[in-house]
């Protein structure tokens, strides 16, 4: 390995900072302050409630950051939080690392909204240590759906997003109301984490100031407008 080789950065300002935040905020604080303020000793469905809290802080914590479009796109019975930043011209999702091994090893996962959406992005490479990954593959029949769920991914940010570089999932792990791990990654049409992979653990014990707001430097809709909600 070249000694002299820098760790890969996808160049995203200060917004990975933001997302760190937001996920930590919520699980860490908010969630647990839910829990105690109303005596709650159960937790039947957490796991989902909590992504309520995440989305409402990535809008807190990223609004700052000038023109941020964040939208919810419908999967099923399930809504999944999707960003874009026009700086760069990347869509972001976010996902738990457990639920992420389980739909990388499954059967039917070109019905997973993952596969379009490592569909935006092109020549990548998979690590040299998951070059032997089992995994199963993504059947022809699914190209048509994928096409769909790449044309669901876009809209539910904004309707004319324009070219996308590329999408980025982060993934996240807890352990006891801690949050204890975050990357972000791009996919190869397998779903196996390529090359551009970054760690934000650091950010979490990092601390956040979001007191400035950045005038947007792209806007494809009117010169005001800061922020884009469709909550």
């Amino acid at each position: 390995m070249d000694m002299n080789t820098k760790p890969f950065s996808f160049s995203l300002d200060t917004l990975d900072h933001a997302i760190v935040e937001a996920l930590r905020e919520s699980l860490e604080n908010i969630m647990p302050d839910i829990m105690t303020d109303n005596n709650l000793s159960e937790r039947l469905a957490y796991g989902q409630f909590r992504w309520n809290v995440i989305i409402a802080q990535l809008k807190d914590k990223c609004q700052h950051l000038g023109w941020l479009d964040l939208g919810l796109c419908k999967r099923g019975s399930w809504k999944t939080p999707v960003l874009f930043y026009p700086q760069r011209r990347y869509i972001f999702t976010l996902m738990t690392e457990d639920t992420f091994s389980g739909i990388q090893r499954r059967k039917d996962k070109g019905n997973h909204y993952l596969c379009a959406a490592a569909d935006f992005n092109q020549n990548v490479q998979p690590q040299y240590e998951q070059t032997k990954l089992d995994l199963p593959p993504v059947e022809d029949a699914a190209s048509q759906w994928i096409a769909k769920s790449k044309e669901q991914l876009s809209d539910a940010v904004k309707v004319d997003v324009g070219d996308i570089n590329g999408h980025i999932l982060v993934l996240f792990d807890t352990q006891a109301d801690q949050l204890i791990s975050v990357r972000a990654v791009r996919l190869t049409s397998k779903l196996e984490i390529s090359t551009e992979e970054e760690n934000w653990t650091k950010y979490i014990q990092m601390p956040y100031s979001a007191t400035q707001t950045v005038i947007p430097s792209q806007n494809d809709d009117t010169e005001d407008e800061a922020l884009v909600e469709l909550l």
